[in-house]
């Protein structure tokens, strides 16, 4: 059988801007630039014959197309994904390296995230540091601060501490780069996170 499809590039471009109706975040999860990802999506759209987006000053909206086309090619890669995981497990296997604050490490347990087997597949090594520009340089991949911000570009997602309690609410901030806030490996560590909270009301 012979498939008709567009480039692969062309689709994963048109699927990450989608998601995030933005260009730049969805160069910042790809890797490229802004004006990269525009091109691909022309590149796609000629290809195709159909818009996919309208672009509006405010930002990008997808056309009824688009939304149609959206969730099928985002299953696509997810199962592009697992099948190559079910082979070659090590190819998704990258590691992070998470920038831990002082304060933060006070109220987690110790030796975290050491402390369990569950996250040695997504954590390669620890570095105690506040500094958020490390994020931004690649030089670590997350970092956990209790409290903090602001954080300008970067994602943030919040979690009660361990130390929080109802009259003093304490949140840990996890920072990454948008284009990491959904990877497996950032799943995996809030999800320890929140079970740290929870273990500890």
């Amino acid at each position: 059988m012979t498939y008709r499809l567009p480039s692969l590039n062309t689709l994963r471009a048109f699927e990450a801007a989608a998601r995030h109706l933005s260009f730049k975040t969805a160069a910042s999860e790809l890797g490229v630039t802004a004006g990269a990802v525009s091109q691909q999506v022309k590149k796609l759209e000629a290809s195709l014959g159909v818009a996919l987006f309208r672009r509006l000053a405010q930002g990008l909206l997808l056309t009824a197309e688009g939304e149609a086309y959206l969730p099928r090619i985002t299953r696509v890669f997810e199962d592009l994904t697992d099948a190559t995981e079910a082979i070659a497990p090590n190819m998704n296997g990258k590691k992070f390296n998470v920038g831990l604050c002082s304060k933060a490490q006070a109220v987690l347990p110790a030796n975290w995230p050491n402390h369990c087997d569950r996250l040695r597949p997504y954590v390669r090594d620890v570095v105690q540091t506040t500094d958020v520009e490390l994020v931004r340089t690649n030089e670590i991949d997350c970092l956990i601060r209790l409290g903090g911000g602001p954080y300008g570009d970067l994602a943030l997602v919040t979690v009660p501490s361990p130390a929080s309690t109802a009259k003093h609410p304490k949140a840990l901030h996890f920072v990454c780069k948008p284009g990491l806030a959904d990877c497996r490996q950032s799943k995996a560590i809030l999800e320890d996170l929140e079970e740290q909270a929870g273990a500890n009301p």
